[in-house]
């Protein structure tokens, strides 16, 4: 989901917990996406409203490369089933490193990695269930790419 424009009802946003505070910019979206899906709600994207965002530069940065690494790796850890969080990680971890070696990073994705890495066991918990996977997986947004 683009965080940028979300509408929820209320009562649903409370129930799944809201924002992830720890996931800040970068893949905030995901985490609230999958934790909708685990219990028992899917989303509609409206592909006919545009979203316009202030002109800045597309060129990623240091710290979009650092912080996508790093929230990447919480998300997986807090909202995956244990089985599948090796698998994503490596499958993100080989598109990064592609990535990396066209558009630079590197070391700011590994940094960030690290960083994921080492603060996961501070955040909460909450893996999804392998009905949900599957539930995922038949509406096309399988949880490990």
């Amino acid at each position: 989901m683009t965080e940028g424009v979300v509408l929820v009802r209320r009562r649903v946003f409370e129930e799944v917990g809201r924002w992830e505070s720890s996931i800040f910019l970068y893949h905030e979206g995901l985490d609230l996406a999958y934790r909708f899906w685990s219990a028992g709600y899917t989303g509609w994207y409206a592909a006919e409203i545009r979203m316009h965002h202030p002109v800045s530069s597309p060129a990623r940065h240091p710290q979009f490369y650092r912080l996508a690494s790093r929230n990447r790796i919480s998300v997986a850890y807090c909202s995956l089933p244990r089985p599948l969080i090796p698998l994503y990680l490596a499958v993100w971890t080989a598109i990064t490193l592609v990535r990396a070696v066209s558009g630079g990073g590197t070391r700011e994705s590994l940094a960030g990695m690290r960083e994921g890495w080492a603060r996961r066991r501070d955040q909460v918990r909450r893996p999804m269930s392998w009905r949900t996977v599957g539930r995922l997986t038949r509406a096309a947004r399988p949880p490990v790419i």
